[in-house]
């Protein structure tokens, strides 16, 4: 991620047993899609519990709640499509 004065915005929030795959699978998402994105955790790593955030820079918040809008309505099918394109 380069460095910039832009702030970074949460897009997703989660805490529980499936937080971490939640957010990885986000994180997955909006990488694919061109928006650069940085996981945040408060747990112990060892430990798949805990808070874990996925922020991205401002800028590109409301493009990101829009991508994550779309994963969440197409399912689990398109998200796994949607990386299977990227890994060509």
């Amino acid at each position: 991620m380069e460095e910039t004065d832009e702030l970074m915005v949460t897009v997703f929030t989660g805490d529980g047993i499936s937080a971490e795959s939640e957010a990885q699978s986000i994180h997955g998402l909006l990488e694919s899609s061109g928006i650069e994105s940085l996981l945040v955790r408060d747990n112990v790593p060892e430990l798949p519990v805990g808070l874990v955030e996925v922020r991205v820079m401002e800028s590109q918040a409301a493009r990101a709640q829009e991508i994550i809008q779309e994963g969440r309505a197409g399912g689990r099918e398109a998200a796994e499509a949607a990386e299977a394109e990227t890994e060509l």
